[in-house]
């Protein structure tokens, strides 16, 4: 049966509703450093923008200092609480404030020029670039970064008297190098975050599709295991011994089980079971079998709320009472049977002992799966578990099964 993976999420979308994801975790990072800028630039410009007053009208300063400083302290402010979407849209707007700015000067300027100083928001051109980078894809931000780097530079050439400028393009690449910087970094950073977050859900995917794979070999076990325990052993039973009470039994059994294999969903993994029902379980497995059946039930060392995995009693449950039928089976019309069940903590076993005639186990035909497929399999699946199978030919025959969590 194929199987096939959910489609995982590009490698520049970060997950809104995960707040612990590197690459929310990173952005909200991106997007305090932002914010923490503008505030200090908003502080450090104070001489550029009085002296910037002198050629600018004071009604573009007074609307381009918010329009620029608010938006882009906005951004830190959001970043604490904010969606990854909402963090997005605060740094797309702080961009598109400061592409403002640097597009509205020409209205603002009254012809005059300054003496040797910058604009402004010349002096963090670089930032606004960042914040383009937390915005838009890396392509777009790029973009930005070659529109805000050329255009402040010649604006300060413009602005500046014509004999205190030096030559245009050594300043625009020395601007556009040392914005560069700031930039790539940012740019990395958000795209390794990215590379994380969808080797995370590459991680879950993998995980999901394990489990579902898991759970399909596990329902074709049962399927083989209730099989061979129940079908295969009843029919058997049927052509050898003909009808008898004891086979109206297992046949009703077996019906059941197969009701049940039919109904029941994949079972659930990380339940856990009491120590009563545990030891009920494998009691109910083994008087299935035989309702005669003397069972002996140790449980005097057990924790008090001791809990064993759900799948783990299942399995025990299953390979007892298919040691009980072998037993019954196999070890003669004469010999009688012993289970013992017994809870200790982290630990959960059962003994199936009888007086038979006993068997060699290295004897035992390859093409007979009674013991490989319903006793030592459901064992040996889970870490802990194991089935040991002592037997001789005139000795009787001892089964231990036992789990261990240590």
């Amino acid at each position: 049966m194929a199987s096939h993976s959910p489609p995982l999420p590009a490698l520049n979308v970060v997950d809104d509703e995960r707040d612990q994801t590197a690459g929310l975790r990173i952005l909200r990072q991106f997007a305090v450093f932002v914010g923490v800028g503008y505030l200090a630039y908003a502080v450090l410009t104070i001489p550029a923008i009085t002296t910037s007053l002198e050629v600018m009208d004071t009604w573009w300063t007074v609307l381009a200092l918010p329009v620029t400083f608010g938006t882009g302290i906005a951004v830190g402010l959001l970043s604490w609480k904010a969606t990854a979407r909402r963090i997005k849209i605060a740094a797309a707007a702080a961009v598109v404030g400061y592409l403002v700015t640097i597009g509205s000067w020409w209205f603002g300027w009254n012809g005059r020029f300054l003496d040797g100083d910058s604009m402004w928001f010349s002096l963090f051109c670089g930032l606004a670039a960042i914040a383009a980078a937390v915005a838009f894809r890396p392509a777009y931000a790029f973009s930005v970064l070659c529109i805000v780097v050329p255009a402040t530079v010649t604006i300060n050439h413009i602005v500046r008297a014509p004999a205190l400028n030096g030559p245009l393009l050594p300043d625009m690449a020395w601007a556009f190098a040392f914005s560069l910087i700031y930039f790539a970094a940012a740019v990395m950073a958000m795209r390794i975050a990215a590379i994380l977050d969808s080797t995370r859900a590459q991680a879950y995917a993998a995980t999901a599709e394990a489990s579902a794979l898991h759970a399909r070999l596990t329902e074709r076990q049962r399927f083989a295991q209730l099989t061979h325990d129940g079908i295969m052993s009843t029919l058997l039973a049927a052509a050898r011994q003909g009808a008898s009470d004891q086979l109206a039994h297992q046949a009703c059994v077996t019906l059941a089980d197969l009701d049940n294999l039919g109904s029941a969903t994949t079972t659930p993994t990380g339940i856990g079971v009491p120590t009563e029902e545990a030891l009920a379980q494998i009691r109910a497995a083994c008087t299935a079998i035989d309702p005669g059946l003397h069972i002996i039930t140790v449980d005097t060392t057990s924790r008090e709320g001791q809990q064993y995995p759900l799948e783990v009693v299942r399995a025990l449950a299953s390979a007892a009472g298919e040691a009980v039928r072998n037993s019954c089976r196999h070890a003669g019309a004469t010999a009688t049977t012993a289970v013992t069940v017994a809870a200790h903590p982290d630990r959960l076993g059962a003994e199936i002992v009888d007086d038979g005639v006993g068997f060699d186990p290295r004897a035992v035909p390859t093409e007979r799966l009674g013991i490989a497929v319903s006793i030592r399999n459901p064992m040996n699946q889970f870490p802990g578990g194991s089935a040991t199978i002592d037997s001789s030919r005139g000795n009787g025959t001892r089964v231990l099964l036992e789990w261990s969590n240590i």
